[in-house]
């Protein structure tokens, strides 16, 4: 196939969405880690034994956003695109979004099934141990299998899958990150945590003190870890991996009240960026952004953290 297929949908389900035999993974999937992965792996299962196409089933905006005005919710681990091609990688390459509102929110479990699955041509469903929908969250993955079930579907719930005797959650790695802990977002996700953008024009002050950076603009609405300096690994336009240190900050020892940014000093890597795509794994978080009384003084700290990111970053080299 040639690419992540995304198809949008109200209810009732527009006529125009092919009724395919169907194994629907149902679920938010910010992330895609290690949970949504074994949701995504039994789905696989269902459709090599024929029951159908594995596509995602999924919500937008964010649930937590919508039931909780949680605006950190509108940032995500992994935003549409991003969550497509991550899927791709797991053999997935259909996902359909519905439209998470108050009118959503009030259907019954058989209205749900009704107006939305089964004119997908479901014939699976897979759903992680926590699912819940309908008004305040009152139907579970039971509801859900019953009614599947008197219309001919099948449901597998997916148990929970642990780290540390804890389960494997989005939200545990939205904490993570915001704690500066990148290393062990990654041990929840299976990957580095990534953020993909353009490099845009800076004011090229690096330049003059050796560490010339590429400023990234967020292509899409990734959610931001806790400011300050990490070793992370890059890849240029889907390609070339590097090594590198990123400041995510507020610049204060060349601005006053500047605003939020994310800077990549990549490495032994002398090409101009301007204008290319950047992927920005986080490996390691090596210190608090923080304001020197000179440029040299900065530069001296920039050669410490160069050599630690060096070091964290040498399982990837």
């Amino acid at each position: 196939m040639d690419g992540f297929v995304v198809r949008r949908l109200s209810a009732p389900v527009a006529a125009s969405v092919q009724p395919m035999d169907r194994v629907l993974a149902i679920g938010k999937f910010d992330g895609l880690h290690k949970a949504h992965q074994a949701v995504i792996a039994q789905a696989i299962v269902r459709q090599n034994e024929g029951r159908g196409r594995v596509a995602l089933f999924t919500f937008s905006p964010h649930p937590r956003y919508v039931l909780q005005g949680d605006s950190a919710y509108l940032r995500w681990l992994t935003p549409e695109a991003e969550r497509g091609r991550i899927a791709m990688e797991y053999g997935v390459y259909e996902s359909f979004v519905t439209t998470f509102d108050s009118a959503f929110q009030a259907q019954t479990a058989e209205e749900f099934v009704e107006h939305y699955l089964l004119p997908l041509g479901v014939k699976h469903i897979v759903v992680g141990y926590d699912f819940r929908f309908g008004r305040s969250g009152a139907y579970s993955t039971r509801d859900l299998a019953r009614i599947a079930s008197a219309h001919g579907v099948e449901c597998d719930v997916v148990e929970p899958v642990d780290l540390d005797g804890i389960p494997v959650s989005s939200s545990r790695i939205r904490e993570h990150l915001a704690d500066g802990h990148p290393e062990r977002a990654e041990a929840l996700l299976g990957r580095l945590f990534e953020v993909r953008g353009k490099v845009i024009r800076g004011d090229q002050r690096g330049r003059t003190i050796g560490y010339p950076t590429a400023n990234l603009q967020l292509t899409e609405p990734f959610v931001i870890p806790r400011e300050g300096v990490y070793a992370v690994r890059c890849r240029l336009d889907g390609k070339t991996s590097n090594v590198g240190m990123m400041n995510i900050g507020r610049r204060p020892t060349v601005e006053q009240n500047g605003g939020l940014s994310l800077e990549v000093h990549l490495f032994d890597v002398s090409a101009d960026l301007y204008g290319r795509e950047v992927v920005v794994g986080l490996i390691g978080r090596t210190r608090d952004e923080r304001r020197f009384s000179s440029l040299e003084e900065l530069k001296a700290q920039l050669g410490r953290d160069a050599v630690e990111s060096r070091l964290l970053a040498a399982r990837f080299t």
